[in-house]
């Protein structure tokens, strides 16, 4: 067993020589003769500093062991000039950090005795250094500047027992006691050094002298070879290494660390302390799996040696989806029962702890930093004012941000990043969310139904259904399954400029960074890359050729594309042009619907009839009261660029879901959302369609009057240029849409174009019999039926041999130019018939009054 030994440091500098101390910086101390404390020789410090400094001294202080018995302390000191918060000084008692450490803000831990380590009441002290942080722990009532002053010296022992207890005795130079205090503290910092730190005014410098220095104790030998202590993932290759005790400098060698026995070795070590290093390795870690590291040799100052160390850690950080927004309670007022404050919700979707410390919420043009925090596995958290967490306080686990974003109730983009600025997750809500009129007026949060897909927004969220109004810090009152099963891919592409290409995607896409550096518009390489949305839904594209006017180019995105959920790009394919100036006639109406069905939207469609591509954000509408001559402002067509290229159709509506729902032929690709509909009154008004620069390209006056008028009811019906290139204010250009077509083709050819009109009715069936029995095998019989007018209205009912009615399949439908019609082989009530001949009678008029009859023959087969 190794023996206790006592004194084990003594200094009384009377051999002149301190080549065994370390100071920081060099030279900065001497054991002189000049003023000495006693004998003849003091420490003193020499350097003759014209600006402020401060100076370090120490020596090592190995195996030292406080915990195993009583340990002292004892020094002379004499300072030369009075304390004050620009001249003071600390005697370093233990210490876990060599001397250019041993200062206010640097990175060590102990116990000092000193003068104004923080304030500056001239009062002496015994201090706790926390991460150089000075905490007073004992105040000895002993004022250095009256009770010391300085010509003398004064001799300061200090004693600490095993368990904590310190006592403080200060002598004068005649060596009477002049001060006695006592305390406790039971912490031991790792103990490696003592020493001296001095500051110093410019004119302050050579004033401070040390001498007949003692430290008794338990002292052990060490035997034991240094161990990890801690490991803890700093990044995503950076580890945290905490030893038990310090290392040798062989224990920084980056050869000395191999990471999941890859070799992936490390490529840079920096010493943050005696026993704690930062390890940065060239290869990433794999994300909250357990790794490895295998340390080659940990070896301590006494020799102390282990070999080939493997320590295992799992690191955690935040990926795409990881930590959600779960919950947004936009609009509390009026509320139902919960607080009546906004908040937001934030969800852990994984099984391990995430610190989101120093993440950001970023919701419009405000960004706003999370404080030290830690979310648990799959925690709910709320987030909300930091003067309304009293309000949440029995709702769950409160964060409180100051300030907190403004939520509008209309909808914003919400961002969450982490620490590096790494989009985390985010949503741009919409009060069209909510699903439901009444809840969307307040008090009523939106929650997310199914959290495993946060990207997917389409269906996604709706109002919370609890009869509190909301489910802050507990699992969604909405909360079930709503599989992400498609990525539609692209939704806007528009040149900028000849070399700059503006990419927009349907939703946030996980690997947008690898288009970089490939063929996306022919042989025209991408050569830059900037991502400018937060949610990664929009790039910026710098390819290597210029393109030119006039001419059609097509974007190719590669295949291998995905977003969140893994879906593969549907849409990567897109054409555009350089945009042109829209002269009058180059951009046209082509249909409107203006009287919708109750709770429907108002729909416009334009034409391009010229062979410029054209910016639609360049486009404006006006309406004009005719009656009074009244021009409405202006509004954009677009809010964003898009091109319109030749002969291409686009509709503009500010409910494109409920459009494409209504509406069967719809193209959704032409159909785009805005916020605000020019004014269409229900019974006709007058629109207008400017340029840039207010040059008017076209004009409309529209009337109910205009529509079909056989036509019972218009609501829900568009009406339809018959000749795109004919005059928009020309009220004979302008037709209802046919029944065939579900009364309205928005982003789709017109159902009343005149290029569709045969010169000669025709019926053609698709065969002369059907066989229903499913097998995909003339199951149907297809009735295909064109006309020499637009006006026409269709009806078709099926009779058997003996002449009574089977089936009527259209009556009084308006048909247009054209219309298709299907028959099963089923009876008005739905059942089968019975196998044998039957007769389709077919009539058709318009409205002059030509009225037309055919007669078919369609055999039914078992």
């Amino acid at each position: 067993m190794p023996l206790p030994a006592l004194c084990q440091i003594s200094e009384n500098f009377e051999e002149g020589n301190i080549s065994h101390w370390t100071q920081s910086p060099d030279e900065r101390w001497a054991a002189d003769k000049i003023s000495a404390i006693s004998d003849t020789f003091s420490l003193h410090h020499i350097f003759d500093n014209p600006d402020a400094g401060n100076d370090q001294a120490g020596i090592p202080l190995l195996n030292l062991r406080p915990a195993l018995g009583r340990t002292r302390w004892s020094f002379s000191l004499k300072h030369g000039c009075d304390p004050s918060s620009s001249n003071n000084w600390a005697m370093f008692l233990m210490a876990d950090n060599d001397p250019s450490e041993m200062h206010p803000g640097g990175y060590v831990n102990g116990y000092a005795i000193g003068v104004n380590l923080t304030g500056f009441d001239d009062t002496l002290r015994l201090w706790k250094i926390r991460q150089g942080n000075a905490v007073s722990i004992i105040s000895t009532g002993v004022n250095w500047q009256t009770d010391i002053g300085i010509t003398a010296a004064a001799t300061i022992d200090a004693e600490r027992t095993e368990t904590g207890k310190w006592k403080l005795d200060i002598f004068n130079q005649e060596g009477a006691v002049i001060g006695s205090s006592s305390g406790e503290d039971p912490e031991i910092f790792m103990i490696t050094w003592f020493g001296i730190y001095h500051k110093y005014s410019s004119t302050r410098d050579r004033l401070l002298w040390i001498d007949d220095i003692t430290v008794e104790g338990t002292f052990i030998a060490d035997t034991v070879a240094p161990s990890v202590k801690g490991i803890t993932a700093a990044g995503t290759n950076s580890l945290k290494i905490i030893l038990d005790e310090e290392a040798s400098s062989g224990f920084s060698d980056i050869a000395n660390f191999i990471l999941n026995s890859n070799e992936s070795g490390a490529a840079s070590i920096i010493r943050l302390s005696p026993v704690s290093w930062l390890v940065t390795f060239g290869a990433e870690f794999e994300n909250k799996k357990v790794n490895s590291v295998k340390i080659g040799q940990i070896c301590d100052n006494s020799g102390n040696c282990r070999n080939n160390e493997d320590v295992s850690f799992i690191p955690v950080w935040a990926e795409p989806g990881d930590v959600i927004i779960s919950e947004i309670m936009a609009d509390p007022l009026p509320p139902v029962s919960l607080p009546a404050e906004e908040y937001l919700e934030l969800k852990n979707n994984t099984g391990f702890s995430i610190d989101i410390t120093n993440w950001k919420l970023i919701a419009g043009g405000q960004s706003i930093t999370f404080p030290g925090y830690s979310i648990g596995p799959g925690e709910y958290l709320i987030a909300c004012d930091d003067d309304d967490t009293a309000y949440f306080s029995g709702y769950g686990r409160i964060i409180g941000l100051k300030p907190f974003p403004v939520l509008t109730d209309g909808g914003k983009l919400l961002v969450i990043t982490d620490s590096s600025g790494n989009m985390v997750h985010g949503v741009e809500y919409s009060d069209d969310w909510y699903g439901d009129v009444l809840k969307s007026e307040g008090g009523w949060s939106l929650e997310i139904i199914d959290s495993s897909h946060p990207f997917h927004c389409d269906n996604n969220w709706r109002a919370s259904v609890s009869r509190t109004g909301g489910t802050p810090g507990k699992i969604n009152s909405v909360a079930g399954t709503n599989i992400d099963r498609s990525f539609r891919g692209l939704t806007n592409v528009f040149p900028a400029d000849e070399k700059t290409i503006l990419v927009s995607f349907s939703e946030p896409v996980r690997n947008l960074t690898e288009i970089k550096g490939k063929n996306i518009i022919g042989v025209n390489k991408m050569v830059t890359s900037e991502i400018i949305d937060p949610l990664g839904r929009k790039l910026i594209a710098g390819i290597d050729n210029s393109l030119n006017q006039g001419v059609i180019y097509r974007l190719s995105l590669p295949s291998g594309l995905m977003d969140f959920s893994g879906n593969l790009i549907e849409k990567r394919y897109a054409t555009f042009g350089l945009p042109e100036t829209a002269v009058r006639g180059d951009i046209v109406f082509n249909e409107l619907l203006f009287d919708p069905l109750p709770g429907g939207p108002d729909y416009i469609e334009l034409i391009n009839n010229s062979g410029k591509t054209i910016d639609a954000s360049k486009l404006y509408f006006a309406s004009v009261i005719d009656a009074t001559a009244d021009t409405s402002s202006v509004l954009a067509v677009s809010e964003e660029p898009r091109c319109i290229l030749p002969g291409a159709l686009y509709t503009l509506t500010n409910g494109r879901e409920s459009l494409l729902k209504r509406y069967g032929s719809s193209v959704d690709s032409n159909i785009f959302e805005v916020a605000q509909m020019p004014s269409m009154p229900d019974d006709g008004g007058h629109l207008l369609l400017y340029n840039r620069q207010l040059d008017l390209i076209d004009e409309v006056k529209f009337s109910d009057e205009m529509h079909y008028p056989l036509l019972s009811e218009t609501e829900g019906i568009s009406l339809e240029k018959i000749n795109p290139r004919g005059s928009s204010t020309d009220s004979k250009n302008w037709h209802s849409a046919s029944e065939s077509s579900g009364w309205g083709t928005p982003g789709a050819p017109n159902s009343v174009l005149t290029g569709t009109i045969s010169t000669e009715d025709e019926v053609i069936f698709s065969s002369s019999r059907i066989t229903p029995d499913n097998d995909g095998n003339e199951d149907v019989l297809v009735m295909d039926f064109s006309f020499s007018g637009i006006d026409n209205i269709l009806s078709v009912t099926v009779f058997d041999e003996g002449g009574n009615r089977v089936r009527r399949l259209a009556e009084n439908q308006l048909a247009g130019s054209g219309a298709s019609v299907t028959w099963d082989g089923t009876a008005d009530g739905g059942s089968l018939v019975e196998r044998g001949i039957y007769i389709v009678f077919i009539s058709v008029y318009d409205y002059s009054g030509k009225i037309q009859k055919w007669k078919r023959v369609c055999s039914v087969l078992r």
